[in-house]
């Protein structure tokens, strides 16, 4: 079995601010910082023990943007281990609509805010990534992630509410809009049971025939997802923008 811990970045200054950050480098405010160490206080241990056991490899992979480095760092601190900055795990490129606040947009661009606000792609009116390209970029790569991390071992992929609301969506074949919101500093499992692994044709398409991500070696993953937004290693009062556990349909997902 093959671990992938997806873990969204903790609060930024920007998220503070309540601004739209896309690929901008916006830190952690200090409520992210602690949302952070809360979850490498929690998780921290666990994957210490199993390190340490040699029941498995342990790994810690992150966006390059400042708000999931900075997340990273105090669980990789706990694995005296280094993080591998990757930039297909970056956030959308939000385009024109970067920096500014959700209000400001609400106010001066009030019909496009509302149908982005209530499901519509309205990315390339805005010169930012749209929904297939951004689920083109990351689902492959969670794919490749989980295909490489050693069986019995766990990789930690620190990355941003839109890239796994948008990977999930496409590397469990979901319907639209099945997941709901992603909470800073929350986690989502996911489990590659046993060999499942399958070779496909590599024209078959992202995909892979009989749905799942393709990774670049053309190898059709199709994981089980064992929870979605689990905000419960965090104290109540740093909970933001998610559950507790589980998860529900029909929200927007929270895409900065």
């Amino acid at each position: 079995m093959r671990h992938l811990l997806l873990v969204r970045h903790g609060e930024s200054l920007w998220n503070a601010e309540g601004r739209i950050q896309g690929q901008s480098c916006a830190g952690l405010s200090p409520r992210g910082h602690e949302q952070a160490r809360a979850f490498a206080t929690a998780y921290g241990p666990g994957l210490l023990l199993r390190l340490e056991a040699d029941a498995g490899a342990v790994r810690v992979v992150s966006s390059d943007l400042q708000r999931a480095a900075e997340t990273a760092e105090p669980v990789s601190s706990w694995l005296g281990a280094g993080v591998a900055h990757d930039p297909r795990l970056r956030e959308r490129a939000f385009g024109r609509w970067e920096g500014r606040s959700h209000a400001e947009l609400a106010a001066s661009e009030p019909d496009r805010y509302r149908r982005w606000t209530t499901g519509a792609d309205v990315m390339s009116e805005i010169g930012a990534e749209t929904a297939t390209e951004l689920a083109d970029r990351v689902a492959p790569t969670l794919a490749s992630l989980l295909l490489t991390t050693p069986r019995g071992g766990v990789t930690v992929v620190v990355t941003h509410g839109g890239s796994i609301w948008h990977g999930l969506h496409r590397l469990l074949s979901l319907r639209p809009r099945s997941l709901g919101p992603v909470g800073n500093a929350s986690v989502a499992e996911l489990l590659l049971l046993g060999d499942e692994e399958e070779p496909v044709a590599p024209d078959e398409g992202a995909t892979g025939g009989n749905g799942g991500a393709v990774a670049p070696d053309h190898v059709a993953v199709r994981p089980v997802m064992a929870s979605y937004n689990d905000l419960a290693h965090l104290p109540v009062e740093l909970r933001t923008g998610g559950f507790v556990t589980g998860t529900t349909s029909d929200a927007v997902p929270q895409m900065r």
